[in-house]
């Protein structure tokens, strides 16, 4: 059977959220998801206002494609989605991240729990600009082989069991909150867009350009 996206964010994000209170020293850092409801109200305040000197981290999950747990492992990335996370990456040293859990079948899944960081690998987008990765196509498929990423060129792996970012890592708080502001607006004409042109978005409450994209929050102290 195979493994669900949500299932894979769920329990990769519970040791991602882990591993930072601990290894990386981090004890105050928590995830944050912002409901549909919640952006409304909130929006880019709830980012803006948080304490000085806090950090965000942010994570790109994605689920890989096929049937059967064998190498490559696939991953389909997209070329807006993909822009906006590389500049986001340019506020900050390591502080955005593609998720690729090389977990496929639940069966795998079941058997390394509660250590699926030891076969869930870290590319960090900020060795990733867009132009030289995407071409002129819209969309890529990245075939990921032990420690590599192979798109256009290719990219190092890390396996999230032995990241550690920078003393310096993440993306302040301010900054965030402006490229979110951003992030929002576009997400808002994609939105609308599909909706003109009667396309369906996967999802109701959450438009594609968002999809599988987790906040982790460090605050000080």
């Amino acid at each position: 059977m195979k493994v669900s996206e949500k299932s894979l964010e769920l329990n990769v994000g519970a040791e991602i959220l882990n591993l930072m209170r601990t290894a990386w020293g981090m004890p105050k850092a928590y995830l944050r998801g912002l409901t549909q409801q919640e952006e409304k109200q909130e929006g880019v305040d709830c980012f803006a206002e948080l304490p000085t000197h806090t950090k965000i981290f942010a994570f790109q999950f994605k689920a890989p494609r096929g049937a059967v747990d064998a190498a490559p492992y696939k991953y389909k990335i997209q070329r807006q989605q993909h822009d906006l996370l590389y500049q986001l990456s340019q506020l900050g040293a390591s502080g955005v991240f593609y998720v690729f859990p090389y977990y496929v079948t639940l069966a795998k899944l079941q058997q390394q729990v509660p250590n699926l960081m030891q076969d869930t690998w870290l590319l960090d987008i900020h060795q990733v600009p867009t132009a030289p990765a995407f071409g002129t196509a819209q969309s890529r498929t990245v075939r990921c082989i032990n420690t590599t990423a192979f798109i256009n060129p290719e990219y190092r792996l890390e396996r999230l069991h032995d990241a550690r970012p920078p003393r310096d890592g993440g993306i302040d708080s301010g900054a965030f909150a402006r490229w979110y502001g951003r992030f929002r607006e576009i997400r808002g004409t994609v939105e609308r867009l599909n909706l003109f042109e009667g396309r369906e978005i996967e999802g109701r409450r959450n438009p594609w350009l968002a999809r599988g994209l987790r906040v982790a929050i460090v605050q000080p102290g």
